[in-house]
């Protein structure tokens, strides 16, 4: 990226930040659920809960995650070690959201509950992890939560609940629960961890997501997969090395909240603070 590019899009998105209302935001995102529990591993839980089944809109996403929530109680990282199997199959039976099942459930707070069990947090767990980059301890954070499951194959909607980076997908969702855990803290992110470097994050890209930042020049690839994430966090990351996904909050809530609605807009686009960078025709 060229230095007066790189200047643009900095200045621009910073305009971008400082316009965000993020307690209005927060109330409209599903890391709301995260911030009602106060001790770090519940905290964790409940992240990696909610962002597992942030796919649809934001309402049925927050619905969705309160459902597994609520039955582990204020404190779930404690009532997930007292739960035996049968308790978690019992409380999550007939469990639907879009393609998740009860079943699909039971087997991520199984694996969670066997981290827990063995590292005390999810924190400590994803720093046991081996591998040289976020990307490879990533993936064998996943499959060790895939580990502790109850049925004896990877079935397709827990694999779609807690998908592997490994694999070249985007893994939306779990650089999500990364963004929550390693960033911060601050109004949004909560910065839980210590193993994990905010600087070490990949954008967890969505559709939505992927075109915004292909308007403004973040990025170029049409297909939404790990290498398009890949390239949008390397652009990110030279906008701010120690904290790349900065940006991504208010990125993200230009979709949700109908700012950015991926075409002209005489209602729409002059509003927009990207509009001076944006290439959309």
């Amino acid at each position: 990226m060229k230095e007066a590019q790189r200047e643009l899009l900095k200045v621009t998105l910073e305009v971008l930040l400082e316009q965000l209302d993020a307690s209005e935001r927060v109330s409209n995102d599903p890391v709301e659920l995260v911030w009602k529990y106060e001790e770090k591993a519940d905290r964790e839980v409940a992240a990696l809960c909610a962002a597992c089944v942030a796919y649809g809109r934001v309402a049925l996403v927050k619905d969705a995650g309160e459902r597994i929530m609520e039955p582990l109680g204020l404190n779930p990282a404690q009532r997930l070690l007292e739960l035996d199997d049968e308790d978690l199959e019992a409380l999550y039976d007939g469990y639907v959201y879009r393609m998740t099942r009860g079943e699909d459930v039971v087997d991520l707070l199984r694996g969670v509950r066997e981290l827990l069990s063995e590292h005390g947090t999810l924190d400590a767990a994803y720093g046991a992890q081996p591998g040289e980059t976020h990307k490879e301890r990533a993936s064998n954070f996943v499959q060790a939560i895939r580990a502790g499951r109850k049925r004896d194959t990877v079935e397709r909607g827990f694999k779609y609940l807690l998908s592997d980076p490994g694999d070249g997908s985007t893994s939306k969702r779990l650089h999500l629960f990364f963004r929550w855990v390693a960033r911060g803290p601050d109004e949004i992110d909560l910065g839980l961890w210590e193993t994990l470097d905010a600087s070490e994050l990949i954008m967890p890209l969505d559709t939505h997501t992927s075109r915004i930042c292909r308007y403004i020049g973040l990025g170029s690839r049409k297909s939404v997969d790990g290498k398009a994430a890949d390239e949008i966090t390397e652009s990110l990351r030279e906008l701010d090395p120690d904290d790349p996904l900065r940006f991504d909050f208010a990125i993200c809530h230009l979709g949700i909240s109908k700012g950015c609605i991926h075409k002209r807009s005489e209602e729409h686009c002059p509003k927009c603070p990207l509009e001076s960078i944006c290439t959309l025709e």
